[in-house]
């Protein structure tokens, strides 16, 4: 097994991205690792135009509108990360299809490890959204730690079983 020095953590903004930044970086401390956080926004096939902002749909560029947008809230995720005492040497945003951009990004750039957050889907919600998470684990190049969300209490177990 190889040294890890630098640690990509592809985010997509959600509860789980922010938990595996935090577990990416707990274990990046003791190695003396750094970590670079990955943003790939996907360009939507549709959007109506309610959802737009206030300007005509034909004065924009969807890539603009998206690339805005993420670009905003990467930058407040890693800003967030800062305040909770994380050490984000990079952050990046792609456009495209996230778990493809996940593991090319790692090949080109080579990294040591991939921590990618889970929301934890199983069954038909998970067959219809896929799991980025697990086409990042059967593709990528090197070793990736999915961190899981927490178990919900026992007792809620065994009420839905």
């Amino acid at each position: 097994m190889g040294t890890i020095h630098r640690i990509l953590v592809p985010v997509d903004f959600s509860e789980p991205s922010r938990r595996a930044l935090d577990y990416a970086a707990e274990l990046a401390r003791p190695l003396g690792a750094t970590l670079e956080v990955l943003h790939v926004a996907e360009i939507p096939a549709f959007v109506p135009s309610a959802s737009l902002p206030e300007a005509r749909a034909s004065d924009l560029s969807l890539f603009a509108v998206v690339r805005e947008s993420a670009g905003r809230l990467l930058a407040q995720f890693v800003g967030e990360a800062a305040e909770r005492g994380i050490v984000v040497r990079a952050s990046r945003l792609e456009l495209g299809s996230p778990a493809q951009v996940i593991t090319q990004v790692a090949v080109a750039d080579g990294y040591d490890l991939i921590v990618i957050g889970t929301h934890g889907r199983t069954g038909l919600t998970r067959a219809l959204m896929g799991s980025v998470a697990e086409r990042v684990v059967r593709h990528a190049p090197c070793p990736v730690l999915s961190v899981r969300p927490p178990a919900p209490p026992a007792a809620s177990l065994r009420a839905s079983a």
